[in-house]
């Protein structure tokens, strides 16, 4: 097996894990330059991921959770270094989607062992995302989930603050525009996505493919709250497209826009903006994978 030079971009609250020491040494002792970059502070972790690219490393990883990874993956842009993932975080949902173990010296097999491959990414007003953005009632709860309960409940703690948030309960209106699709009026929640599952595993766009060159894009309406509570359950389960009160579209670029700020989620980070742009990035990302999302397992 080929050496390589990998940069380990560790969160700080995951850096003194017994497991992620352990990885360290191990992957050492099989002759590979590992770096350990730890982070505390938003915004670090991009600007290491693009010194590490501009260096020249053969991976940049991320050991930590969506958000760290979404950091990551902005650092990377402009550059065609892969991507490895070390999942120590809370969610996970863009690593479980690929088949990346949740055992931190499992998942550096992945790294080390599979070749990298071709994934579309997308951006939200220049902001690169992997995985899922959602905004409503979904983007709220997991912004007003604490750090210590997801700490503790892990992806449990979604569905608890979701359930919290229904006691708020509030539709935004917005007018969504791309690609020969219109909607305008009120919303309870939509979601952008590239693949299937966010929020500790709702299926909020289940015919989201990381490789088609498009984005996938859920609305569901302003409604009774006993009606919302039915299409959540189907949402949790991916039951929910067709339904009554539920648009999907697939589209290469999508506007909101909306008089009030809207609360909108990004790989597990919170941003509040009245004009949304995404655009679908096609295959302009390397990533160790052991599959791709919907793919069966080899």
């Amino acid at each position: 097996m080929p050496t390589k030079h990998i940069a380990l971009i560790i969160h700080g609250a995951r850096a003194e894990r017994g497991d992620v020491h352990h990885l360290v040494n191990w992957v050492r002792e099989k002759g590979h330059l590992v770096e350990t970059l730890t982070t505390y502070e938003p915004g670090q972790a991009a600007a290491i991921a693009a010194d590490a690219a501009r260096r020249g490393v053969d991976v940049v990883a991320a050991a930590g959770g969506d958000g760290t990874l979404n950091e990551v993956v902005n650092g990377l842009d402009g550059y065609d270094v892969p991507l490895g993932i070390i999942p120590v975080g809370t969610a996970n949902d863009f690593a479980r989607q690929v088949g990346i173990p949740a055992d931190a010296d499992h998942a550096m097999d992945v790294i080390l062992q599979r070749k990298p491959r071709r994934l579309d990414t997308a951006s939200l007003n220049g902001r690169r995302f992997l995985n899922v953005s959602a905004g409503g009632v979904g983007a709220e709860a997991t912004a007003e989930t604490p750090a210590a309960v997801k700490e503790s409940l892990g992806p449990v703690a979604y569905a608890i603050s979701g359930m919290r948030k229904l006691a708020d309960f509030r539709a935004g209106c917005a007018r969504f525009v791309g690609d020969g699709f219109e909607y305008e009026g009120e919303f309870l929640m939509f979601a952008v996505g590239l693949t299937r599952f966010t929020g500790g595993g709702t299926m909020v766009t289940p015919m989201a493919s990381a490789t088609d060159g498009l984005l996938d894009l859920c609305i569901v309406e302003g409604m009774s709250r006993k009606e919302f509570t039915k299409i959540a359950l189907r949402v949790r389960r991916g039951d929910h497209v067709g339904r009554q009160g539920v648009h999907y579209a697939q589209l290469c670029t999508v506007t909101i826009e909306s008089e009030e700020p809207i609360a909108v989620n990004v790989d597990g980070e919170l941003s509040n903006a009245r004009t949304l742009t995404y655009r679908a990035r096609a295959r302009d990302l390397w990533v160790h994978v052991a599959h791709l999302p919907g793919e069966m397992p080899v």
